[in-house]
């Protein structure tokens, strides 16, 4: 299979300012990623801003069926897609743009739930609510975008990494069955035995990774717009997409939420930059 990168400056989901610049300022400090990007324009449409529960839904609607479409194409010609983000609500599109094709497990590695649905959301932000959306909880506008009906089954998800996770959304959690690791769970049991149970329960089988940059301990990487005390380390991180990488048949891989207007150093970018190189020589 061949990678092919697909770039989503979105940050209507989050409903925060820099995410926008996330693709372009990552091309600037790697100009060799300038042609191999494809960057979608986020159009943005017309908005009932009175709606407070589930904000710029159009807007991201749109943009989520656009990258629905190129992830299927690359899908459908055996290629191996990388959404770039972005706010994670670019994994609604990229989700659905693989499961239309393939049955697909899905490993999301957040340190929030990104449980919520527009009900129980204290925000309305959607980047909080694109698990639940893939799982069939939430607006039908998004619930059903690119295809009508769920995108994954809740018993093929597992959470990992996760620190922040709001009281309803938990509940939900919990009622749906969702296997979840939570970073205190990772640091009881151990990284490394954490990591062969998710191996084992994916073995063999066609899997998405949606990956939040804020997973990572913000003392390793900085350019998140939430993070939070904790997390793994970069290397677990790269230690983490390469186990998956060979021990399942994996389709599609997200990269969300990098924005630079918390880069410190550069770290965030870098790690960003680490991890495409990974997954290029595990694929390619």
């Amino acid at each position: 299979m061949k990678t092919k990168i697909i770039g989503v400056p979105l940050n209507f989901g989050a409903n925060k300012c820099g995410l926008e610049f996330s693709i372009d300022n990552f091309v600037e400090r790697y100009p060799e990623y300038k042609e191999k990007i494809k960057i979608l324009e986020v159009e943005k449409q017309t908005e009932d801003f009175s709606i407070k529960k589930v904000k710029y839904i159009n807007t991201v609607s749109k943009i989520c069926e656009k990258l629905a479409e190129n992830v299927n194409e690359v899908i459908k010609n055996n290629g191996f897609p990388i959404s770039l983000g972005g706010d994670h609500a670019i994994a609604i599109g990229s989700i659905a743009g693989v499961s239309k094709e393939k049955k697909v497990g899905l490993l999301w590695i957040d340190a929030h739930g990104d449980m919520n649905t527009p009900d129980i959301s204290s925000t309305g932000h959607i980047h909080g609510m694109s698990l639940a959306t893939s799982l069939g909880y939430g607006h039908s506008k998004l619930i059903n975008g690119f295809f009508s009906g769920i995108k994954v089954k809740k018993e093929d998800v597992i959470l990992f990494g996760t620190r922040d996770i709001d009281v309803k959304e938990q509940k939900l959690i919990d009622e749906l069955g969702i296997k979840n690791y939570t970073w205190e769970k990772i640091q009881k049991m151990g990284f490394e035995k954490a990591l062969e149970e998710v191996r084992k329960f994916f073995r063999k089988r066609n899997l998405h990774i949606s990956l939040d940059l804020d997973v990572i301990d913000p003392r390793e990487i900085t350019a998140v717009g939430t993070p939070v005390v904790g997390g793994l380390t970069r290397e677990m991180g790269k230690i983490l997409i390469s186990e998956m990488i060979d021990t399942a048949s994996v389709t599609s891989i997200d990269i969300a939420e990098y924005n630079p207007i918390y880069e410190k150093n550069g770290e965030t970018c870098e790690y960003i930059y680490e991890l495409l190189q990974l997954i290029e020589e595990e694929i390619n």
